[in-house]
């Protein structure tokens, strides 16, 4: 018989008091706490090092409202070209301008209002968002006095303010600079999730009272997407004293409409075509390429690496940069929406790629009559095999005869 004691010994061995049991709950909500604090700790978006956008000319100055550029297209809103990297949690811009600005005075204008911003493509889906782009952050000098703001899109033409830092003491706060020429912007990537794979749009516009400009630059994928090139054959081989036409494609995850192929040849060389050595490629085509491959006699034999920049278009689209209205009901239609098609809807992925090309010497005799039979050879036989067998029942035929 077991006494109480043992009884009430066994029963706390397999069923904690409560105090224990609590204390258990608590660790265990502390364990899962903590990795979510971790996860968000070290979530981030993919890290890319230095870029840099020229402005393409074909953007410059879209006329978004009214009619009338007086007091407009200034050099403090001509963008030249836009460089940026990330860290995986701030995408980091600079803005180069035309301007110097030496006269700061002409964002304390009456009237006069000068944004800096970028559109964002979050997910990559021209479905989402309005007209693809989901979020708008950007900054605003309105009577000298910055706000920074950043909206959420819908593809229903509403919006949302994601958030906002307004009245700033001095210009572009501490998350903007301002200096001869150029513009800082630092956009923290987590007030979206940190994604994975986004495209953005700069831009800098400028409106007085009721007319407005805008200067965009293409759409930029980032990360950068690396170039893919195959080659036909895939690996190019080439003699000493010969010459090869070879079709290539070069693609991204995105397209492979290639726009543009440029050799790297050093600042100095002006020439389109790559030179080295004796080894001379060149582009025929640009779409689809197609690269001539010459080598000269005295080309030392060896494998060579010929390094090119090649421009891909993309096809994307474009967003207003202020919050817009659309009333389904009365189909009142802002402006914005229909001036939004003359915004840029393309975008370049210009990245770096090589092609490899191995020279080897020319051919000698044994190799010519190798080659020259390896091509032919089966053939020969073939045809050399009839031949003497109806040589064969030639002579046998007559022989017989005798």
């Amino acid at each position: 018989m077991i006494c109480e004691g043992a009884y009430n010994i066994e029963l706390n061995k397999y069923f904690p008091s409560t105090f224990v049991k609590s204390l258990l709950l608590l660790l265990l909500l502390f364990i899962i706490s903590s990795s979510s604090l971790l996860y968000r700790t070290f979530a981030t978006s993919p890290y890319f090092g230095y870029q840099e956008i020229t402005n393409n000319k074909r953007n410059h100055w879209v006329q978004t409202y009214g009619n009338d550029i007086t007091h407009l297209k200034s050099d403090y809103t001509n963008i030249l070209a836009v460089s940026y990297l990330s860290d995986g949690k701030v995408l980091n811009a600079t803005y180069w301008l035309a301007s110097n600005l030496e006269n700061a005075s002409t964002y304390n204008q009456p009237y006069h209002n000068i944004s800096y911003g970028m559109l964002i493509d979050a997910d990559m889906n021209p479905k989402t968002g309005y007209s693809g782009a989901d979020y708008d952050f950007y900054i605003e000098a309105i009577n000298g006095k910055w706000s920074q703001y950043l909206y959420q899109y819908s593809h229903t033409g509403n919006y949302a303010l994601i958030g906002s830092k307004t009245n700033y003491t001095e210009p572009f706060g501490g998350s903007s600079t301002i200096g001869p020429g150029h513009v800082k912007l630092q956009f923290p990537l987590r007030s979206i999730n940190y994604p994975g794979r986004f495209s953005v749009s700069f831009y800098a516009a400028e409106s007085y009272k009721s007319n407005e400009v805008r200067d965009f630059t293409s759409w930029v994928a980032i990360p950068p997407p690396p170039l893919k090139i195959s080659t036909s054959p895939d690996n190019i081989v080439i003699r000493q004293g010969e010459q090869q036409v070879i079709p290539a494609e070069i693609n991204t995850v995105f397209s492979n409409n290639v726009t543009t192929i440029t050799f790297n040849k050093g600042l100095n060389e002006e020439a389109p075509d790559f030179n080295s050595g004796g080894l001379r490629v060149s582009v025929q085509r640009i779409q689809p390429p197609l690269f001539k491959v010459e080598v000269s006699p005295q080309t030392p034999v060896g494998i060579y690496t010929v390094p090119f920049t090649a421009s891909i278009i993309v096809l994307t689209t474009a967003t207003p940069t202020k919050p817009i209205f659309n009333n389904t009901v009365s189909g009142f239609v802002d402006p914005e929406f229909t001036l939004s098609k003359r915004y840029p809807t393309v975008g370049y992925i210009t990245n770096a790629g090589n092609l490899t090309i191995t020279v080897m010497p020319p051919l000698n005799i044994n190799d010519e009559f190798k080659a020259f039979w390896g091509t032919y050879g089966q053939t020969l036989s073939i045809l050399m095999g009839g031949f003497a067998g109806g040589f064969a029942s030639l002579v046998f035929g007559r022989i017989r005869k005798i």
